[in-house]
């Protein structure tokens, strides 16, 4: 059986993955260097997995819920992408918490003003992507069986 992947463990997660990037970013412009750019299509492609996400755990859900799921195999998987998804947005939002961080230390100029508004829109899309993915570990859930008072292995006929 596959855990639950907690709000906690989330919230962990972006704590260290952003604490680490603005480490990283402030180590790398303080070289002279340019903190890298996001580009909008990250935005666009954690909206289409957040969409993806949902849609196979509602289908989960579905299935679930009408007593027809034929596919258990399937339906572990869903659930092991919908905890995949939610640690990549995790750790996303860590990274563009740090951009955010850097961008809004120099608003004044141009460019980090774009920068922010483009790491805002894809903070949008991996939060989105973060609860689709604690949507469908929700959706996975099935309920227990009454049968299992068996031993492993069956019963032994006597």
């Amino acid at each position: 059986m596959i855990t639950r992947l907690g709000w906690p463990t989330l919230g962990a997660i972006v704590v260290v993955s952003g604490t680490i990037a603005v480490v990283a970013l402030r180590w790398w412009t303080t070289r002279g260097n340019v903190a890298p750019t996001v580009p909008i299509l990250l935005a666009g492609v954690l909206a289409a997995l957040a969409a993806l996400v949902l849609v196979l755990g509602l289908r989960v859900r579905r299935a679930v819920s009408s007593g027809h799921l034929d596919d258990p195999v399937g339906a572990s998987r869903v659930l092991a992408l919908g905890q995949a998804a939610s640690i990549t947005a995790a750790i996303h939002l860590g990274y563009l918490g740090a951009q955010a961080a850097i961008a809004a230390g120099n608003l004044q100029a141009p460019d980090p003003r774009e920068q922010l508004i483009r790491v805002l829109v894809a903070v949008l899309a991996a939060g989105a992507l973060l609860v689709a993915g604690m949507i469908t570990q929700w959706c996975c859930q099935v309920p227990e069986d009454d049968d299992d008072d068996d031993p492993p292995g069956g019963t032994v006929p006597g």
